[in-house]
């Protein structure tokens, strides 16, 4: 009867842990995308469970405006420091790394064409094309002390009939 102490103590271990532990994502170039144009602590990883309107808004107004001739098959995002206003400076950060370290080449640039978002998208591979995007919110999201969220995003195309 000794075990039952240790047992609940390894289970709570446990779960705290797992709890902790930012999600990673199945997609690996998103998050090296990220980490390289974002990095922590100054950005913050948005758990899944944080600002889902938000998030979804963005994944729906890029397909949107990519006329949906691409979906979204893998996200990643992140929330920006209180008050930060460097999104150009970021955009760039990400331009750099798809360009010099994946070999992408610009596919889409559409970093001035909303009033809700900026965008870029990236393409890179030949045989068989992989497509990277980064958005950014325009403005702050509300109830987040001044914080703008941006979305690495990568794109399939859609299958036409």
């Amino acid at each position: 009867m000794k075990f039952r102490p240790f047992v609940a103590l390894l289970l709570l271990v446990c779960c705290m842990l797992t709890s902790c532990k930012t999600i990673e994502p199945a997609n690996s170039t998103l998050k090296d995308l990220q980490e390289w144009a974002t990095p922590e602590p100054y950005d913050t990883v948005s758990p899944e469970y944080e600002q889902g309107q938000a998030k979804a808004a963005m994944v729906q107004w890029v397909e949107q405006y990519l006329k949906h001739e691409y979906r979204v098959v893998g996200q990643r995002f992140v929330l920006t420091a209180p008050g930060d206003t460097a999104g150009a400076a970021i955009g760039s950060k990400a331009h750099q790394y798809v360009t010099q370290n994946l070999g992408g080449a610009m596919h889409i640039d559409g970093w001035y064409d909303d009033d809700n978002y900026m965008l870029h998208v990236w393409k890179f591979g030949d045989s068989s094309p992989r497509y990277v995007a980064f958005a950014l919110t325009r403005g702050f999201l509300p109830g987040t002390r001044e914080r703008r969220m941006l979305g690495y995003l990568e794109l399939a195309p859609v299958a036409k009939n």
